[in-house]
């Protein structure tokens, strides 16, 4: 008996250790993220500016169109996860204040694997040349380059790259991937229906090889973004483009001694000898062993241009704004991640701004291959509404493809670059089945229905030709839809708007001789134009969604009662640079382009493929 009791109280005493410990975890973790928030944003607060000092652009982390300091750019902000992407914006107006800055010597411009596209990279290579006017060095230090890596450094003073490294010259490539058989063999059948013989977003789903239609436009989009690439290397280097096009095809890859003989880059060096050279045109800083230098972020936070908030902060609403609204991913129905653009929830940011008398004009910055159809007109809809109020600016980056058309109609004024890839208006369903994949692994179906439509969309068997044509019908009258939003709004045709249609994809330059946008410029080009229409003495300018404390997602999820010890420790621990990290990213990136068909009728419009915008 006395064994008994003294396991029972051994066993009760360490149950209740157990749920303390549960329960007191959150709040040990909510401890130590509130002690991290307040010391980093403090330390990075509190890094000088002084005499001599370098502004450090760290490339290999990418730039986004949201703000720095967003939970919505393209890199993980928790904890362990990294500091995220640069925002696009900032980094110009950094360049700008840098330029003017006294302490600031110059500008460094180091990593690998910048993830942006040629867009946006242009506009960058702009502020870094413009830059370059004051008289201070650009210096660029790429390790291990990529084509994009290479193509914003080339704006650079000097450019330096590793002993051991090799410079990719070799073109462009745009890849498709080909289920058709795959899902046969496996049972899942796919029927289609769409409007416009180039929209070929659902081509992988139903043929065997790339159409012609797509292979042509995808030679054409290839052909304007390698013509920047070039044109852009052989002005900042003093290079011929056919000199660059004739070692292109020969060399591919070039190494550092042929590199610097051919003159695309200054000089070959490792990291102590880049420091070194760095330190010359700066200041030595003893304290950290290293030329004096400051990071981009802090730079951003020292000069105000964008600030961390503190935790649970409510968002600022300055007087006489500009605002600047991102609409960066795949436009899903509902509030959607923090990678897509949420109908739902851009649709209420827009309509808090057309209610907000402080917002004088809207710049809406568009980065989307489109996707689902509602949700896009739920955007459109709100511009639209703010439209009649005030000026509605759209600035396209690096794509603003069919739904991301779609929600740009309302612009009085639209500004891409050369290379955005745009247009794609058209509309396409996918309507899958799983009656082969039932059949082979022993499932079988029946139903009871009292009209002949009442399976419409079924997934348990292919659908009738009669229900085929009532999908069609919807796509028809969908696209009708797109083709006289975009007639209407862009004052054409509706003929000319049908001709130019069919789901086909244009560069940037091709959509300004078409009508489809008005200017040739980048984000700061279409703030300039907004600055200019509204003639006040001063505006102010506000990003949406703005910028948030990187641990704030975490003291949320501390405080939502389904969080568990387990969830916040995968959140602050992830396996995100490990093999089995690489392997769950593609299975996630998969689900969710699966996920991301969610509109509610099954009709998108959607660019037709998944274009690369970086070299990863």
């Amino acid at each position: 008996m006395k064994s008994f009791l003294k396991s029972f109280f051994a066993s009760y005493l360490g149950s209740c250790l157990g749920i303390a410990t549960l329960a007191i975890f959150p709040v040990l973790i909510l401890c130590v993220i509130v002690s991290l928030a307040i010391f980093e944003t403090a330390s990075r607060k509190s890094v000088p500016v002084q005499k001599g000092t370098f502004l450090v652009i760290d490339i290999s982390r990418g730039f986004s169109d949201h703000p720095t300091f967003s939970a919505y750019n393209r890199n993980d902000t928790v904890l362990l996860q990294g500091r995220g992407s640069y925002g696009l914006l900032d980094t110009l107006l950094a360049v700008s204040e840098a330029k003017n800055d006294s302490n600031i010597s110059g500008i460094l411009l180091s990593g690998t694997a910048c993830y942006a596209g040629i867009p946006t990279l242009e506009e960058l290579r702009k502020s870094l040349t413009d830059f370059r006017k004051s008289g201070k060095p650009v210096f660029a230090y790429l390790p291990t380059p990529t084509l994009n890596d290479y193509f914003l450094a080339s704006a650079a003073s000097k450019v330096w790259i590793h002993p051991l490294s090799e410079l990719p010259l070799n073109g462009l490539c745009s890849e498709g991937i080909y289920l058709k058989k795959a899902l046969e063999k496996i049972g899942i059948g796919i029927q289609i229906v769409k409007v416009g013989k180039f929209k070929t977003a659902v081509e992988p789903l139903v043929a065997e090889t790339m159409s012609a239609e797509d292979r042509s436009q995808r030679e054409a989009i290839l052909h304007t973004q390698w013509n920047k690439i070039i044109e852009g290397i052989a002005r900042s280097r003093n290079l011929s483009p056919e000199r660059i096009n004739e070692i292109s095809r020969r060399e591919g890859l070039i190494d550092a001694p042929t590199a610097i003989a051919q003159h695309f880059v200054d000089a070959s060096c490792y990291k102590d000898e880049m420091i070194d050279l760095v330190t010359s045109a700066g200041d030595f800083d003893c304290l950290v062993g290293s030329f004096r230098q400051i990071d981009l972020a802090d730079y951003l936070e020292q000069t105000k241009i964008v600030s961390t908030p503190e935790l649970n902060a409510a968002p600022e609403n300055l007087e006489n704004q500009i605002a600047v609204v991102y609409a960066e991913g795949e436009i899903v129905d509902g509030y959607g991640d923090i990678s897509e653009v949420g109908g739902e929830r851009l649709a209420e940011i827009i309509r808090g701004l057309r209610g907000d008398g402080n917002v004088r004009a809207i710049v809406l910055r568009v980065n989307s291959p489109g996707g689902s159809v509602f949700a896009s007109e739920q955007i459109r809809r709100e511009l639209k509404l703010a439209a009649q109020n005030i000026p509605v600016v759209v600035s396209m980056g690096d794509v603003a493809a069919s739904g991301g058309y779609w929600i740009s109609t309302p612009a009085q004024r639209i500004f891409v670059d050369d290379t955005t890839i745009t247009g794609s208006i058209g509309v396409f369903g996918v309507l899958p089945n799983f009656e082969s994949l039932g059949n082979k692994i022993g499932i079988s179906t029946a139903s009871v229905t009292n009209t002949e439509l009442a399976e419409l969309g079924t997934l348990r068997r292919p659908q009738t030709p009669r229900e085929l044509a009532v999908f069609q019908k919807s796509v028809d009258k969908i696209y009708e839809r797109f083709t006289t939003l975009v007639a209407e709004s862009r004052k054409l045709p509706q003929e000319k708007v049908k001709a130019i249609a069919e789901g086909r994809v244009w560069d940037g330059l091709a959509a300004k001789r078409l009508g489809l946008a008005d200017e040739i410029g980048g984000l700061s080009a279409a703030i300039n134009y907004t600055r200019k229409i509204l003639n006040l003495p001063h505006v102010n300018l506000q990003q949406y969604p703005g910028p948030v404390n990187p641990y704030q997602e975490i003291a949320d999820a501390i405080t939502d009662s389904g969080s568990t010890p387990v969830i916040l420790a995968n959140q602050m621990l992830g396996i995100k640079n490990s093999p089995a990290g690489t392997l769950s990213r593609e299975f996630t990136e998969l689900w969710k382009k699966l996920r991301a068909l969610n509109d509610p009728n099954c009709v998108y419009a959607r660019l037709p493929w998944d274009f690369p915008t970086d070299d990863r």
